[in-house]
């Protein structure tokens, strides 16, 4: 699971960072204070312990990374994609960040879609390459205010509602700047997340973005304490059952009718991990 830091993660992740010494960071640094003062660190945890993290940033309309640490497979690249994930969020559409040169770490971001631009010294001096990676046009990412009359016309929804600000567990669909599907998680109570199926304009029906917006919201369930989410089955997620299933999201029947239900157990860092992560 990926998270923002918390005062709680202080000791571990500071632990964390002594053993990995990642490029950028300085002995004795705090991440939990740099948290304080205005940085982004993403936490990534299993079984609820610290595993990784990351510092993000905002920078001339680009998101830019360091401090990137992990000490479980598959944890560095999950942080990695957090860090995109925000950045659409953000509304912006490049990532970078700085790797030793000549080391294992250029095919590793290579295989995450970053690639050589330029070269920039690391702190200390060394040589390092700055990477980027072009963010999708297409994505799922949070509800804007400039979504409102967009989620209206496909919910139904009062747009007034949405104008006011971001709404908690409201994802959008967009293809650039057009908002092209909308999905939404509700507590239910008793740490059940309901999901609102998802819509989408007829063009882009049929691609899969349904799952993707499922997965989306899955994750704000997952990530805000819910230990199960649910869908209500339809017909056009039926015709997407085998990869629902490949996603652990599975038919089941509940007290509301049929429903793809996930059950979050903590393991999602376990998945296609790279082994020099």
């Amino acid at each position: 699971m990926i998270r923002p830091i918390t005062e709680e993660d202080a000791a571990p992740v500071r632990a964390i960072a002594e053993e990995c010494r990642p490029p950028g960071y300085e002995p004795g640094t705090d991440p939990w204070l740099l948290a304080q003062t205005g940085h982004r660190i993403l936490v990534a945890t299993h079984n609820d312990e610290p595993v990784g993290f990351v510092r993000w940033w905002d920078e001339e309309g680009v998101a830019w990374f360091d401090l990137l640490a992990s000490v479980r497979p598959g944890a560095g690249r999950e942080l990695v994609r957090a860090v995109g994930r925000a950045a659409q969020d953000a509304g912006l559409r490049l990532a970078r960040t700085v790797i030793p040169e000549e080391t294992i770490f250029e095919e590793y971001f290579g295989r995450l879609g970053y690639f050589p631009i330029a070269r920039q010294p690391l702190p200390g001096g060394s040589p390092g390459l700055v990477v980027e990676r072009r963010l999708p046009l297409l994505t799922v990412r949070e509800q804007r205010r400039s979504d409102a009359a967009a989620i209206g016309d496909l919910t139904g929804e009062d747009p007034w509602i949405f104008e006011q600000g971001t709404r908690p567990g409201w994802f959008v669909a967009s293809d650039g700047d057009r908002v092209v599907g909308v999905i939404a998680a509700r507590d239910a109570g008793g740490g059940v997340a309901n999901l609102r199926p998802p819509v989408l304009l007829s063009e882009y029906e049929g691609r899969g973005l349904e799952l993707w917006m499922i997965e989306r919201a899955g994750l704000y369930a997952e990530t805000n304490g819910f230990h199960t989410a649910r869908v209500p089955a339809t017909d056009e997620l039926d015709a997407l059952r085998r990869d629902l299933e490949d996603s652990r999201w599975f038919r089941e029947e509940t007290p509301d009718g049929p429903a793809y239900v996930r059950r979050f157990t903590g393991d999602r860092l376990e998945l296609a991990a790279f082994p020099d992560d």
